[in-house]
């Protein structure tokens, strides 16, 4: 039988998510023990492909409120980032040099930008 890295994968991935063996394998519509053999590499690599495929999808699934959360903490990030630059009126940063030539009302007068 050819070995295949699918398996371990599977374990990892279940032991990050801290996802129980009987409640994945409930929700894939698999067995169990088709899950157990999946994770100890004893199902041939063209079949453990496509059913690791299928449980990834679950696994790596994430809830609506981890999106948002994600989301909300880079606005909070780009909100931090925009205060401060007005807050110092972007004369001492080499980077936010930048911004202004793309947002200068002269060059966007002349069609430049």
């Amino acid at each position: 039988m050819a070995h295949s890295a699918y398996g371990p994968w599977l374990a990892m991935m279940m032991n990050i998510k801290r996802v129980d063996s009987d409640k994945l394998a409930k929700k894939a519509g698999i067995a169990r023990n088709d899950l157990d053999a999946l994770i100890n590499g004893q199902v041939e690599p063209d079949k453990a492909k496509a059913e690791v495929m299928r449980i990834g999808e679950i696994l790596l699934t994430e809830s609506p409120r981890v999106r948002m959360e994600r989301v909300l903490r880079a606005l909070d990030v780009h909100t931090d980032l925009r205060n401060w630059a007005a807050g110092c009126d972007g004369g001492c940063c080499a980077w936010n040099i930048v911004t202004e030539v793309a947002s200068d009302p002269a060059l966007r007068a002349m069609g430049v930008r």
